[in-house]
């Protein structure tokens, strides 16, 4: 398929989640699921620090772009059946870290046109009372006081969230930016209302639960060991990413303020050509990454790394030795 950035525009959610492994796949195969998630996190706070430093742009727009890829790959890398491996090498463990959804309907059901802690304030169990306050009306959070409900009722909550945005699947938003344009309606005067640093706070936030999310997919308690328990915890993590894209959306949403800008065209100068008419790796340039990475001990032998790193240390000890005498 021939891409240009009025495609990727029009590309849902899942496409993005489909097209980076066609980029990185090779690569991907040799990293663990805890691989991604790192290289996940090491973006998201490379984003916060050039929000802290109060880089430029274009700058800012090119880790949002990485961090991004990386989000994609990391759903990517998620998605199958709990319990069965995807690659030979994915341990015991990777295979019980696993969503349902897809990307887009994991955000939907997180965020079906309203913020999803309006909807449960609002609502009560009656989608006539929602209906009444309107589908993607203004979120009015900032007005009430902190979230006091207990798990119980957030589970009770998050069950008539998801019959909700499952019997309005028809008006989930269909592109990249359609996501952005719902994100901003919902929350957009919130969005103007905090500062970047805000944000990005919010952001590093939501990756922190998004990371917990994982460690309880395989670690319980004796108490909660129980059956159902997993599935919850499962709802759990795709709600997690899904906060994750809110606020992911929220800060491109503040630079959209200043200067017009889609996530899609973030993403597209960054890692689209249209020369290639492709997505393409921004490093060696090409539509199917042969960038010379080394894995241990998937592409190289243990061993040889264990003698670079002997090698290394014992020159350094000799140099230092050699000062000191």
């Amino acid at each position: 398929m021939n891409y240009s950035h009025a495609i990727a525009a029009r590309m849902q959610l899942d496409d993005y989640a489909r097209v980076v492994p066609t980029i990185y796949g090779a690569h991907d195969k040799n990293r663990s699921l805890w691989d991604v998630w790192c290289h996940t996190l090491h973006h998201g706070a490379a984003v916060a620090e050039r929000i802290r430093k109060g880089v430029a742009a274009d700058k800012l727009s090119t880790e949002i772009a990485d961090f991004a890829l990386w989000l994609f790959t990391a759903v990517h890398r998620l998605s199958g059946r709990p319990g069965k491996r995807k690659t030979q090498d994915e341990t015991p463990v990777e295979a019980l870290v696993r969503i349902a959804s897809s990307c887009s309907d994991l955000v939907w059901h997180r965020y079906p046109g309203v913020c999803h802690l309006c909807y449960a304030r609002r609502i009560k169990g009656s989608e006539a009372a929602l209906r009444g306050a309107g589908l993607l009306a203004p979120c009015d959070c900032s007005a009430h006081g902190p979230d006091c409900r207990d798990k119980n009722t957030k589970r009770m909550d998050s069950e008539d969230l998801l019959r909700f945005s499952e019997a309005n699947r028809s008006l989930k938003p269909k592109t990249i930016d359609d996501w952005q344009s719902m994100f901003a309606t919902i929350f957009g005067e919130n969005i103007r209302q905090l500062s970047s640093t805000d944000i990005g706070l919010h952001f590093l936030e939501e990756l922190g639960e998004v990371s917990d999310a994982l460690v309880r997919m395989y670690s319980f308690t004796k108490k909660d060991f129980r059956s159902g328990e997993p599935n919850w915890r499962q709802a759990r993590l795709e709600g997690q990413i899904a906060d994750v894209f809110s606020w992911l959306y929220a800060l491109v949403q503040k630079l959209n303020d200043v200067k017009p800008i889609t996530l899609s065209g973030i993403i597209w100068r960054r890692y689209g050509s249209d020369s290639l008419q492709s997505f393409r790796c921004p490093i060696c340039a090409k539509p199917v990454c042969s960038c010379p990475l080394i894995f241990v001990p998937a592409t190289r032998p243990t061993q040889e790394w264990l003698d670079k790193f002997q090698t290394r240390r014992v020159k350094k000890l000799a140099k230092r030795t050699r000062k000191h005498s």
